[in-house]
């Protein structure tokens, strides 16, 4: 009987002394750069150099705040430059919504132009009559949501026989 008092008692102890020493975080920043801003509706406190994981350690009177630092924002991209598929050109792409396709023909005919959404719905369609050698469409889609958008360029022969060729757009504000 003495044993299990005597455990709960060490427990409780040890729980305490767990508690008094109990680790917080905090949204607190402490920086050698940076500011602090409070509103009625929110507060802000920002570092020059991005702050991660921070700990707030708190005892009667102190206050550690501790974390680690990247010193820049990174980021990894690849310029895209115009899109030529033999003798396909989209530019500029990434648009903003004003785009030109240029291509080159063999022969007057029609060519039939589609823009698809990425579930694959045709939002545009074109049928431009398209003569023998470099042939110039220009296209506005800012109005469109910005994403991603597949362009059919349908060039049928003088036999009928039909060639699909598709290009990415990716609309950007």
């Amino acid at each position: 009987m003495r044993k299990k008092i005597l455990i709960k008692c060490v427990l409780l102890v040890f729980a305490g002394v767990l508690r008094l020493q109990a680790q917080t975080l905090s949204p607190t920043v402490v920086s050698s750069s940076g500011g602090y801003f409070t509103s009625a509706n929110a507060s802000l406190s920002f570092t020059v150099a991005e702050m991660a994981m921070v700990q707030t350690f708190t005892t009667a009177g102190n206050i550690l705040t501790q974390g680690f630092q990247q010193p820049e924002d990174m980021s990894v991209s690849i310029q895209e430059a115009p899109t030529v598929s033999g003798e396909i050109m989209i530019y500029p792409n990434p648009t903003n919504g004003n785009f030109t396709l240029s291509y080159v023909s063999n022969e007057n005919s029609e060519t039939t132009i589609r823009l698809y959404n990425l579930v694959g719905q045709v939002v545009q369609s074109k049928i431009v009559s398209q003569v023998k050698g470099v042939n110039t469409v220009n296209f506005d889609i800012s109005s469109f949501s910005q994403g991603i958008y597949m362009l059919e360029l349908e060039l049928v022969n003088i036999k009928g026989e039909k060639k699909s060729t598709y290009q990415k757009i990716n609309l950007v504000y």
